[in-house]
């Protein structure tokens, strides 16, 4: 039996940290939709949540990933959890008063996407410094994998036993799980590698879009992570729809679908460094494309719960191996100095463009019906895994100059 070893105390705080917030996110992103589609049932409508709730990551993340490079990434991470124990818990008054409305949703969903582009790029930044070289793809893999488990096994069920009872509880809870995540990071001592700065922000945010513009690998990566969730989006936006109205599910099976990529993605986890091992980085990413493309044609041809359950199963798999392999090779080949801000850029392109993907999705669901999306991202997934070795020769030579 291995032993599992311990990677150090405040890796686990942080680690406990998200799990905490994750398993409050959890509950709310179950209960958001269910909220959004009491409130309407356009499509597109529906699709603007998703859309108000990455945005931020097309406008802000450049700013914030540069402030996790300049100052002490503990402190951000705790101040935006603050501020989100405040919007969500003002979310919840209103929905208890009966004065929500689409609107508010859209609002609430911005401002709580801005705070997460500083609490990503700052936690992205600190486990490098808090982890050994050694344990950083075993740290990466234990991060994902515990927020996977806390946002889609723990919180979702919750929220829709929370949601079912009152509709306000789900987002009164989150806000309780902020402050315990922002207690939990003020434990970890000072060991956030920032040196002070001696250049002003908007050069150092110039760095970072140089930086990773001129080294292939990285841009590579992020090329590919865009396209797949500009397309990935398209579809999921509307999940909530789809669930309803083309498998006949509900709630429960609402929630199994969230259960399904999860219990992929965490089962990942126990294999990954043994098929890392036997296939090597980058044979193991051109695997995840082929789950993704397996997993999207599953979805898009599914016609009962259990067949989309268990595509969300293959999705979570590519997606927990994608993840922490990922992760780890931009940790590797970024210095410390400019960790936040080649988050930043990353997520920038990556996440700001899932609010035009949702867009791409609400409107092909108008034109094509609500299958529509789903079939466009299944043929985008597998022709993308198709040319997967092709795609992927700069992160291929990346590896090898690591490995040197």
């Amino acid at each position: 039996m291995a032993i599992r070893r311990s990677i150090g105390g405040s890796f686990r705080s942080v680690w406990l940290a998200v799990m905490v917030s994750s398993a409050g996110d959890g509950m709310f992103l179950t209960a958001f939709p269910l909220l959004a589609a009491i409130l309407t049932r356009d499509p597109v409508l529906i699709a603007g949540v998703t859309i108000a709730s990455r945005l931020p990551w097309l406008m802000f993340s450049l700013f914030t990933g540069a402030l996790a490079d300049r100052m002490d990434r503990r402190r951000l991470m705790i101040g935006a959890d603050l501020i989100r124990l405040v919007i969500v818990g003002l979310l919840g008054a209103a929905i208890l008063t009966d004065t929500v409305n689409i609107w508010m949703l859209y609002a609430s969903a911005f401002m709580l996407g801005s705070c997460e582009t500083l609490h990503v790029n700052a936690a992205q930044g600190l486990i490098p410094a808090i982890v050994k070289p050694e344990d950083l793809l075993e740290a990466n893999a234990r991060f994902s994998s515990g927020q996977i488990v806390a946002a889609q096994f723990i919180g979702p069920p919750l929220g829709v036993v929370m949601f079912n009872a009152s509709m306000s509880l789900p987002f009164l809870a989150d806000a309780a799980t902020f402050a315990g995540s922002a207690a939990l990071i003020a434990t970890v001592p000072n060991e956030h590698a920032v040196a002070p700065p001696t250049t002003k922000i908007f050069a150092d945010i110039k760095e970072g879009l140089r930086y990773t513009r001129d080294t292939l690998s990285l841009r590579r990566l992020t090329e590919i992570l865009a396209v797949i969730n500009f397309f990935y989006f398209a579809a999921n936006s509307l999940l909530v729809l789809y669930n309803e109205d083309l498998l006949g599910g509900n709630k429960a099976t609402f929630t199994a679908l969230s259960v399904g990529a999860a219990s992929g993605t965490v089962a990942s986890r126990f294999f990954l460094e043994k098929i890392t091992h036997r296939l090597g980085t980058t044979r193991t990413l051109e695997v995840s494309l082929w789950a993704w493309a397996i997993a999207t044609v599953g979805l898009a041809i599914a016609t009962n719960p259990i067949t989309a359950i268990t595509s969300h199963v293959i999705l979570g798999i590519g997606s927990g191996w994608w993840i922490a392999l990922n992760t780890t090779l931009r940790q590797q080949i970024t210095p410390t100095r400019m960790l936040g801000r080649m988050n930043a850029v990353s997520r920038t392109v990556t996440w700001g463009i899932v609010p035009f993907g949702a867009l791409f999705g609400g409107i092909s669901a108008r034109i094509f019906g609500l299958r529509g999306p789903f079939i466009i991202s299944a043929i985008v997934m597998v022709s993308y895994a198709v040319f997967s070795r092709r795609l992927l020769k700069p992160v291929r030579e990346a590896v090898n100059n690591l490995q040197q």
